[in-house]
């Protein structure tokens, strides 16, 4: 009976996760479509199912069937996009709803401002840092969409992946010594799996937007050729790369510091006798432990949290190489 009603709760459980995932994803993809199409919500439907070659263009009436198949393409890598940030910004929020319930009631809300503090920072350097978007020439597209506010739901999945990253950050460098080297070495891998996840998944939110300000680029650069410079996608990967570098560097510090703490609590002082298999064995289990804590000294072959740092600059420069 017991059991019958516990596997219940866990169906609902279930269940309910998977409608905020599925409310969320359509929040984010509803948010997309009603920026995009704002000036004309009610036509929006119908005017992006209409056949490339019905299009009229008189300004471009020879190019008109290509510029709304580049336009097609790029509506639609849009909602794709709004798709992940729903999915990340479940994530994040769920994780961060169970580190909110889980977590030690004393010092919440300073570290909850100390959060808060860090997201203003994060906010000014965002404003100032980004390259801010030129005026777009609509040509025959005016009047039906927009293109300036596309893509800024992005932010919002990342910023709440960053938020989640700092409360892990916060929650590691508050391991109890209380409970043991074995339970906190086990709270600290938890905690750890979560930071990468995340860091993945905003990386990949990001290079998704390269791949988006690519696709704009091939439909906006016909009507609109004076919006754009050589090397905007490059730069724009660029700023990318290092904003989230820039919100995961503190993060990974204190992680690596923790988990330092805590391989020399699990493993013996280095041996003082002139045993050369003494040495090899210690070192064999610092460097497991190093491994395993995810706290080992990375070089250009295991580059760590780099590859998900740097993947938007790099498929940047990837789609200048492709366009060259």
């Amino acid at each position: 009976m017991v059991r019958n009603l516990k596997a219940e709760a866990a169906g609902h459980e279930r269940i309910f996760d998977t409608r905020m995932l599925w409310f969320l994803v359509f929040l984010f993809a509803c948010g997309e479509w009603l920026i995009i199409f704002k000036p004309d919500l009610r036509s929006s439907l119908s005017f992006l199912r209409q056949p490339p070659q019905s299009f009229p263009c008189p300004d471009l009436p020879r190019e008109a069937a290509l510029l709304f198949f580049n336009f097609k393409v790029w509506v639609v890598v849009s909602l794709a996009q709004a798709i992940g940030w729903g999915v990340v910004a479940y994530v994040s929020l769920r994780w961060l709803a169970e580190l909110w319930r889980t977590g030690e009631v004393a010092g919440r809300w300073r570290r909850v401002g100390t959060i808060v503090f860090r997201c203003l920072l994060f906010g000014l350097g965002l404003w100032f840092f980004l390259t801010p978007p030129p005026s777009w020439h609509m040509a025959c597209f005016a009047g039906h969409m927009e293109v300036e506010a596309s893509g800024v739901l992005a932010y919002v999945a990342v910023g709440c992946a960053t938020i989640v990253m700092w409360v892990l950050e916060s929650r590691v460098c508050a391991l109890p010594e209380a409970e043991g080297r074995l339970a906190n070495t086990c709270s600290y891998l938890e905690l750890r799996h979560k930071l990468q996840t995340l860091l993945s998944m905003a990386s990949l939110v990001l290079a998704f937007g390269v791949i988006g300000l690519m696709t704009r680029r091939a439909f906006l650069q016909p009507i609109s050729p004076d919006s754009f410079f050589s090397g905007s996608i490059v730069l724009e990967g660029f700023e990318y790369t290092v904003l989230l570098a820039l919100a995961y560097a503190p993060v990974h510090a204190a992680f690596n510091t923790v988990g330092i703490k805590l391989r020399k609590s699990l493993i013996p002082a280095a041996p003082t006798n002139d045993s050369i298999e003494a040495l090899q064995s210690w070192a064999s289990l610092s460097s497991n432990l190093g491994e395993l804590l995810q706290i080992s000294v990375y070089d250009w072959k295991t580059f760590g949290p780099g590859f998900p740092i740097l993947a938007p600059f790099l498929l940047s420069l990837l789609s200048g190489l492709i366009k060259r």
